[in-house]
């Protein structure tokens, strides 16, 4: 009994052990597929959240915005409170990318994401709508909130950001759209505040503007601008006109600033500020300045080699890495001595990009090229900036020229800011001389160098041309 009772036991034995070992197998295939489905699941999340979240800010984004504006209006199509969209568009975030690289660019999305959100309100949503543009939609039917939430996120925005390397100061314009007919659509909403935003920068960027009646069509127009000016530039239509610059000590004529037209074959001569913003925006500056630059040499090389020229250079130019070594190419095809070139920037470009525009500004003047500070006393420049920067000369705004007879606040301005240039060595120049009262009392205080309707408005290189063979007097231009 004791030899059958063995071969039982060890098949008991064996049956036990087979038995957990499929029960062990059965377990851990239980927790393969049960860790696969927890994949699958977490998966899922993250592709739902996904489709509703930026993945850089952590805002909503577009789609999950658009889902939010809708249900909005519906509530308040049912007798909810009214709805606002405001569309924020970062001002300089575009020089910030492009001169410090992305990743301080991506610093300025977040930091920008998280002010939003610091100042959400009740019944609201903040999104990123993608690159520099944001959305903030408001419920609320107490008048004015809307306009008063939009003043508050400009001050934040408008304080520095922190990058890796330092600080800068981006700035931000609002576009305002409120529901007003029951028919309105999130769409039509964002349109409409996408409108009130393109003419804010138009006009009056850092500020808050609300949708108009009106304001569509210019928009419409506008863009049709925007597809001309791109023929217009193939076409060379965009042509360099010259407005004297005269010695105060003498009127002896000593060059020309280069101001942009642009001679439309249908409209005519179109004035510089209704097509440089426009040049700006659409990223075709650049483009514009090269081809005047070069037109203009070509012009100057048949004028008395005694006469420069002054050119004045956008902000956005000074984030091309190649901008000195074009210009020099420029000047080197032309046969145009650099000496005979003075380059004007404004303040702001100190303010914005003071490393880059060091770099830059060393290089072309240590090539023999001047440069003016343009419309100094407007903007943001320290007195550190006329210190460390090369920087020859400064241009009186003429804001401060123009309103001088009618006040002495302006008169003490342009005093001031002439003295001051005389403690750093620079040289001055007022804009905008129009009273032969005026241009007395600029001699009186030192003024170098003035331009203005006195003396000439702009005109063609044709014009120049004849004018400087005649040697008509420097009043003759005027005429």
């Amino acid at each position: 009994m004791a030899h059958g009772f063995a071969p039982f036991l060890m098949y008991l034995i064996t049956s036990l052990l087979l038995a957990l070992a499929i029960g062990l197998l059965l377990f851990k295939t239980h927790m393969r597929l049960r860790r696969a489905l927890d994949r699958s699941h977490r998966k899922q999340r993250q592709l739902h959240a996904s489709a509703r979240i930026d993945s850089l800010t952590g805002l909503h984004n577009r789609a999950a915005f658009m889902r939010s504006l809708e249900k909005a209006l519906e509530s308040w199509r049912a007798g909810g409170p009214p709805v606002a969209v405001l569309l924020i568009d970062l001002d300089r975030f575009k020089i910030v990318n492009d001169t410090h690289g992305h990743a301080a660019g991506d610093d300025v999305l977040k930091e920008t994401a998280r002010r939003l959100g610091s100042f959400q309100e009740t019944n609201s949503t903040v999104a990123r709508l993608g690159g520099d543009e944001f959305v903030v939609m408001l419920e609320d039917d107490r008048g004015g909130i809307p306009g008063r939430v939009g003043r508050r996120l400009l001050e934040s925005l408008a304080a520095p950001i922190p990058i890796q390397n330092g600080f800068v100061r981006v700035g931000a314009t609002i576009g305002l759209a409120a529901s007003e007919n029951r028919a309105v659509t999130g769409e039509e909403m964002l349109h409409a505040a996408d409108v009130a935003l393109y003419d804010a920068k138009r006009n009056a960027r850092g500020t808050v503007r609300t949708f108009e009646t009106g304001m569509d069509e210019a928009m419409k127009d506008r863009r049709m601008l925007e597809t001309d000016l791109k023929r217009a530039l193939a076409a060379g239509e965009i042509v360099p006109f010259y407005q004297p610059l005269i010695a105060l000590n003498g009127d002896k004529l000593i060059g020309f600033e280069v101001l942009a037209r642009w001679q439309h074959p249908v409209h005519g001569i179109i004035p510089p500020a209704s097509f440089i913003p426009l040049a700006e925006e659409s990223g075709r500056i650049g483009e514009m300045f090269y081809t005047l630059l070069a037109r203009a040499c070509d012009d100057a090389r048949n004028w008395p080699s005694d006469l420069r020229l002054s050119v004045n250079i956008s902000p956005t130019q000074f984030a091309e890495p190649l901008m000195a070594s074009r210009i020099l190419t420029i000047l080197s095809k032309a046969g145009f001595p650099p000496a005979r070139l003075e380059l004007e920037i404004t303040e702001s470009t100190l303010v914005d990009q003071v490393s880059s525009a060091r770099l830059i500004l060393t290089t072309l003047r240590n090539a023999g090229i001047s440069v003016a500070l343009d419309d100094f006393g407007t903007g943001y420049s320290s007195l550190r900036h006329l210190n460390d920067l090369p920087v020859d000369r400064l241009k009186i705004d003429r804001a401060f020229v123009a309103n001088a007879q009618r006040n002495d606040e302006d008169w003490r301005i342009v005093r001031a800011i002439v003295q001051l240039a005389g403690a750093f060595n620079l040289a001055t120049t007022a804009e905008g001389i129009e009273a032969p009262e005026i241009l007395s009392t600029l001699r009186d205080i030192g003024c170098d160098i003035g331009q203005g309707y006195l003396f000439g408005r702009p005109i063609s290189a044709e014009q120049t041309s004849l004018w400087l063979e005649e040697r008509r007097p420097i009043r003759a231009l005027a005429s």
